[in-house]
């Protein structure tokens, strides 16, 4: 059975992140993307102090779609230096990694 992942990033606008979660999904790079309530986030760019708005999505994959989803994501992502972390889950459900795994082998 394949490992089991959580991609994170964050975008910009909730319609964003919708469409983003639902294309992953769609094309069988997510088993499920769970967008999350905003965030603000602090951070320098270009030199400068900035701060946003974010919305946080939680992709959860397996080990064989995590590098075309983590592509995907910087591909369709607006921002010009998106963030995308990937963690390798060590403890999953054993019903739940069946099912994700499953999901994923679909496409």
């Amino acid at each position: 059975m394949d490992s089991i992942y959580l991609l994170i990033t964050t975008v910009a606008s909730a319609e964003e992140a919708k469409n983003l979660a639902q294309k992953t999904v769609e094309n069988g790079l997510a088993a499920c993307a769970q967008v999350q309530a905003t965030c603000h986030s602090v951070y320098k760019w270009q030199g400068k102090l900035e701060s946003a708005t974010e919305y946080p999505i939680h992709f959860k994959t397996n080990e064989s779609k995590k590098c075309a989803l983590f592509q995907f994501i910087k591909e369709q992502h607006s921002y010009d230096v998106p963030e995308i972390i990937s963690l390798k889950l060590d403890d999953v459900d054993p019903m739940y990694a069946t099912w994700l795994n499953a999901q994923l082998a679909t496409k």
